[in-house]
């Protein structure tokens, strides 16, 4: 399908929620009792964020002028977009944002991976008038696994970072082929990560394809630690330059599985709990720089979906462990893999997100 086409697609549906208004399973509307935005499968939160559950349809929204009350996006429909106005936090908000993509590479994820993509450019152009004072993004992607069912893991020496969890992708994934071992994806920054430009579409697309290779046995927050640890960090290492201490990071993970494989594993009740301390200590121990967008299976698991199909891998897992990283950060958003399509759950983060922009706490 042509871009243009799937931006017209994009568009129609996405519109976000009004931050004062949730709604628990059953569709009765609830009172949030704070200014954080996040979509869970149940509506007993005790963490003090609102819930709100996703639906099939349009969020609802209240719409806000931004500069002319809504976004020109050419010829085709526009999206109205409510800005949310949280009311707390720094006066200045943020000025940067890194996103962080980890994405599900296992042989059940391929139509999940062409739903994410589809659904970027109007989640960036969103963000971009949501958040008019950024101006500065860093968009990177990594994969849950590093060998999968690869019987050459040797490293290429042109392009070593597919083969270190973790590390940044930037060249595509050929068909029946390990992630990231294709042809450059032609990165407009010249680095592992995407900034945003007339490019990022095609861009993402290409990174963010990340095929069906990776393991069943999914590593995903072992691979989203990995890739905002110091050892990447380093000058001429995978990730140099993407994690900035004066930028809010923003986690976007989508797996149809739970994390059961990323150590410490002895307790796997305890494993969320160190994560989660790893995430906020890689952003000097402030959560408040920090929003995670979780879109799996769900805790309970969303009411569609179903066991894993081995015929048409439809369906996901419950995400306890995952979903509990998430929650842990305080500004977070959870939304249903099994839906079909993410401009929903991408729009409902945009409060999420700008909540988070208005907390961000500048280094000092």
């Amino acid at each position: 399908m042509r871009l243009l086409a799937i931006l017209g697609l994009i568009l129609t549906a996405c519109s976000t929620t009004d931050p004062g208004v949730a709604t628990n399973p059953s569709g009765t509307p609830t009172s949030p009792t704070s200014a954080t935005v996040s979509d869970t499968g149940t509506s007993d939160d005790t963490s003090g964020s609102a819930t709100n559950t996703p639906t099939s349809g349009p969020l609802d929204s209240t719409t806000t002028d931004v500069s002319t009350g809504v976004l020109p996006t050419g010829d085709g429909p526009k999206l109205d977009l409510a800005v949310p106005d949280a009311g707390t936090g720094n006066d200045e908000g943020c000025t940067k944002i890194d996103f962080l993509f980890v994405v599900d590479n296992s042989n059940s994820m391929a139509a999940e991976q062409a739903l994410l993509t589809a659904a970027l450019p109007g989640f960036i152009t969103a963000i971009q008038a949501a958040l008019p004072d950024t101006s500065d993004y860093q968009i990177g992607v990594t994969k849950t696994d590093v060998f999968g069912f690869d019987d050459n893991p040797n490293p290429d020496p042109q392009n070593p970072c597919p083969y270190a969890l973790g590390g940044l992708l930037s060249h595509a994934t050929p068909d029946g082929q390990k992630t990231g071992t294709g042809p450059s994806c032609n990165f407009a920054s010249g680095k592992n990560f995407m900034t945003a430009g007339p490019s990022l579409a095609q861009e993402f697309s290409c990174a963010a394809s990340v095929g069906v290779k990776g393991n069943t046995g999914e590593t995903q927050a072992a691979a989203l630690l990995a890739a905002v640890g110091p050892e990447f960090a380093a000058p001429g290492a995978c990730n140099e330059a993407f994690l900035r201490p004066d930028a809010l990071l923003v986690v976007v993970m989508i797996t149809d599985e739970d994390d059961d494989w990323s150590p410490p594993d002895a307790d796997k009740q305890q494993n969320a709990a160190a994560w989660s301390t790893a995430l906020i200590a890689a952003k000097n121990d402030l959560p408040e720089n920090l929003a995670f967008v979780l879109i799996s299976g769900g805790d309970p698991r969303w009411p569609d979906c179903k066991d894993i199909s081995p015929n048409d891998f439809t369906g996901a897992a419950a995400s306890p462990n995952l979903t509990a990283l998430a929650t842990s950060i305080p500004s977070h958003n959870l939304g249903n893999v099994c839906q079909a399509g993410y401009e929903d759950t991408l729009a409902a983060a945009i409060a999420t997100i700008s909540t988070a922009c208005e907390s961000f706490t500048p280094p000092g």
